[in-house]
């Protein structure tokens, strides 16, 4: 999984930022769920995916503090 960019993410409204917060929780889920049943190998992309995900939230965050 390509990690985002700060700069992506600033650019992005916020609607868009909320659809994306949603996708990585629904993709985390579905990963964990894989790996608990051993269909998934790659321990990397959870980890990448978690990364993103407080990236998203930290972009939401910083800006509802302004």
């Amino acid at each position: 999984m390509k990690a985002y960019k700060t700069e992506e993410l600033r650019a992005l409204s916020p609607e868009e930022l909320t659809r994306r917060e949603e996708s990585l929780r629904e993709s985390l889920f579905k990963m964990r769920m894989k790996l608990a049943v051993g269909q998934m190998s790659k321990v990397a992309d959870v980890i990448a995916t978690k990364r993103n995900l407080a990236r998203v939230l930290t972009e939401m965050h910083r800006r509802a503090g302004e």
